[in-house]
């Protein structure tokens, strides 16, 4: 099964719009993105959508879109008018959406030539078929005639012979211009409204049949006769199709071919026998008798239907029982520490829809209605392994509207070959333009490198996929393609954090010639979804090919004064700037006026120094392209493992920045190693011994400093008591982090003014372990 929707991972490159900036805002820039099959849609203006799942659509407009296999005629047949036993010139106007148009027989065929035959293209679980009739001179409402259909099972191996059903048939001269056709099964089918407060009409509950083929045959010669169009309205796009090109399925040992039940083929069809053991009944685990199945992204879903065949239907055979107990379990990838279930990775699963043993009524199709839930993974398992022998031909799922989440990658970025020069760039940032109404969501993350490598795969004549040692040692007859793919090198970094604004700056490694983005599109509500107009990286020519740096010592005291000397190796070509600014990323603020640089070997007076926020920007005298540079500063270090940042930059281009690169491993950060193993918490405690809240505008404010260690986040307890043990205040917290600052005013939890005298202050960190704690002596006078 085939449906022809844009975007099927096609990779192509993306066109730039300028020099410095690279624009994905074109159905031709967009295909160079990888996107699950089917899930996304480009508009007339370029911008990216998410497809829209529809409820009560006529399955006829779109059924040209589907392509399916037959025995006789090909394996790619699209929908559309299967066969026209008379007037097949006009045929085709039944499903041409146009009622002015309309089908006539040819008056000198037989009147058991009649007929016109339809194809969906795929199977379809349907409601109605709707007929219209032209009501002019000389075409008038066919009197006499009856509708067909047929679910495409075909009861020969080797021939398209399908079995047709009547679900109308005149009974009285027709005269009626339109028609609807309620579908029902007949028998063995169950529909269950899964959630009491789900509004479902209760006439509609149990309107719905599987069909693939109608038939409408006039039964009396009618020179006048004519029919217009013939609708099927279907309950809603069966999110299952595509399947086998976005996601995948596992099956269980007993529990087979279940990718057959994403078709919308009903000649395909899984089988599911565990075996009878003497002595105690096995578990459907210990049988196998389950199957996992990855829908490719996230789902909203809020209906599934099975159809089960029966003995001797089309080619089923003899084995082709009901359906017994089973259960299906739904998760949309939240993950678990770990899982019992059979299922590559542990993420949280929920029931679906649970179906007790249905025998004696023995059913065979089975339709469930709920309200939306987020859905990517499903595992399916029987209760009891007892009484199975089923043959499974559809399991069709459906949807309220947009996908909930759907992840897309680009191609492999080559801004050098973009540039037209094949040198790395500095990205600047990533810009986007999209409308998101409340609910919906756009996540970007990139990654980037300087090289690319190849993989090869090795197929032997029969396609089967070898060894390269066995492909090279077989015969050339013997040796079949060898396929290659493109990877990232050994020096891409890992997927970068989310972006959370357009217009942020790269937050992977710089400079780079290639880069890779991944966007996450979402939607809370399904019936609304994410547009993304355009999307855009930004970038300049690097100031340097490479540059790469060490801090020394790598090793300090924790929360002391240490002078660190960071060596800067640059690397440039003759195109190269060079570069003029440094900007440190520090945790503790550096002495400015302790700042030393050397290049060459030779000393270098820096233009300015400053401190900003966490940023310890150095101008110098004039550019710098090859020469090492060695810069001297004193700072302290209160975390351990601290990484010393630097980028580089231009006075002539003051808003870009070229990150620096660890010369190696590791050897950009500096080691505490005396809290290694150490209970230190609380260091460099600042309290005063005497507190006077006077109100005379000194010494008013009682305010206490001190390091906290070790302690991510820390949001500690500082509170005073008097000697008696009671609680009389809580300071605020002022300044958090690492290095705390919090202050009182003298004031007890009530408001009111304590009275003087000697109090005890504590601080709680509330860690796990260690020296969480402090307690110090003040006084409080007047």
């Amino acid at each position: 099964m085939r449906i022809s929707l844009l975007l099927c991972g096609i990779l192509l490159s993306a066109y730039a719009s300028r020099a410095d900036r690279l624009t994905f805002d074109s159905a031709a820039a967009w295909e160079s993105w990888e996107a699950p099959y089917g899930l996304v849609q480009i508009g007339d203006a370029g911008q990216l959508q998410l497809i829209k799942y529809r409820k009560n659509t006529n399955v006829i407009a779109d059924a040209h879109l589907f392509t399916h296999k037959t025995k006789t005629r090909g394996d790619e047949i699209p929908g559309g008018i299967w066969e026209a036993g008379s007037g097949q010139a006009t045929a085709d106007r039944v499903i041409d959406g146009d009622p002015a148009t309309f089908w006539k027989p040819d008056p000198d065929d037989v009147v058991g030539e009649w007929f016109v035959q339809l194809d969906l293209g795929r199977a379809v679980l349907a409601k109605e078929i709707r007929l219209k009739f032209p009501d002019q001179e000389g075409a008038r409402p066919f009197k006499q005639f009856t509708v067909f259909i047929a679910t495409g099972v075909t009861s020969d191996p080797l021939d398209d012979l399908f079995l047709f059903d009547p679900v109308y048939r005149t009974t009285r001269p027709n005269e009626e211009s339109e028609i609807s056709i309620p579908l029902r099964f007949t028998s063995q089918n169950t529909s269950q409204v899964l959630d009491p407060d789900l509004n479902v009409d209760p006439v509609e509950k149990d309107q719905y049949r599987l069909v693939q083929y109608i038939n409408f045959t006039v039964e009396a010669i009618d020179l006048e006769g004519a029919l217009a169009e013939i609708e099927v309205v279907g309950v809603g796009d069966n999110v299952s199709i595509g399947v086998d090109r976005r996601g995948f399925v596992i099956d269980g040992l007993t529990s087979v071919s279940n990718l057959s039940l994403f078709d919308a083929n009903v000649n395909t069809n899984n089988a599911i026998a565990p075996v009878a053991f003497a002595g105690r009944e096995r578990s459907w685990l210990e049988q196998g008798t389950w199957f996992y199945a990855d829908l490719g992204a996230i789902f909203w879903l809020d209906e599934v239907f099975i159809y089960i065949l029966k003995e001797q239907e089309g080619t089923a055979g003899f084995i082709a029982g009901p359906a017994r107990g089973f259960t299906i379990l739904g998760s949309d990838g939240t993950r678990s520490i770990g899982t019992e279930l059979p299922v590559p990775e542990p993420f949280d699963y929920n029931e679906l829809l649970f179906q007790p043993d249905n025998c004696p009524d023995c059913l065979h199709y089975l339709r469930y209605q709920f309200q939306a839930k987020r859905v990517r993974y499903l595992l399916w398992h029987v209760h009891s392994t007892s009484g199975w022998n089923s043959k499974w031909a559809e399991l069709m799922l459906f949807s309220p509207g947009h996908p909930a989440e759907v992840t897309m990658r680009s191609n492999f970025i080559d801004l050098g070959e973009e540039a037209g020069d094949g040198r790395p760039k500095v990205i600047k940032s990533l810009n986007w333009d999209a409308d998101l109404t409340t609910g919906a969501r756009l996540q970007l993350r990139s990654r980037s490198g300087n090289t690319l490598s190849e993989v090869y795969d090795f197929y032997d004549r029969k396609g089967e996929q070898v060894t390269e040692e066995k492909w090279l040692s077989s015969p050339k007859v013997l040796r079949g393609e060898i396929d290659t793919s493109i990877v990232v090198g050994e020096d891409w970094d890992a997927w970068s954090e989310e972006y959370k604004s357009s217009d942020e700056a790269f937050k992977s490694q710089n400079p780079r010639r290639f880069v890779q983005l991944e966007m996450i599109i979402s939607t809370d509500d399904p019936t609304v979804g994410p547009t993304v107009n355009a999307l855009s990286i930004d970038f300049e020519d690097a100031f340097l090919q490479e540059a790469k740096g060490s801090i020394l010592p790598r090793a300090a005291r924790p929360n002391e004064d240490t002078r660190f000397t960071y060596t800067l190796w640059p690397k440039a070509e003759a195109l190269d700037s060079g570069f003029d600014l440094l900007r440190f990323v520090l945790t503790e603020a550096a002495e400015t006026n302790s700042v030393e640089i050397t290049a060459a070997g030779l000393t270098i007076a820096p233009t300015s120094v400053e401190m900003l926020d966490d940023s310890l920007l150095v101008s110098l005298p004039a550019p710098i392209r090859g020469d090492s540079v060695q810069v001297s500063f004193i700072t302290r270090v209160i975390e351990n493992a601290t990484v010393f940042s630097l980028d580089l930059g231009s006075s002539e281009r003051p808003d870009t920045w070229q990150s620096v690169e660890a010369m190696q491993r590791r050897s950009n950060i500096v080691m505490l190693p005396e809290l290694t193993g150490s209970g230190l918490l609380i260091n460099d405690l600042q309290v005063p011994d005497v507190f006077t809240p006077n109100g005379d505008g000194v010494n008013d404010l009682f305010e206490v400093r001190f390091v906290a260690f070790k302690i991510a986040d820390a949001d500690p307890e500082v509170s005073v008591f008097d000697l008696a043990g009671r609680r009389r205040g809580s300071l605020i917290t002022e300044q958090m982090g690492t290095q705390q600052r919090h202050t009182w005013s003298g004031r007890d939890d009530k408001g009111e003014q304590v009275e003087p005298g000697v109090y005890l202050l504590r601080i709680d960190l509330g860690a796990d372990a260690g020296g969480d704690t402090a307690t110090r002596v003040f006084s409080v006078a007047y």
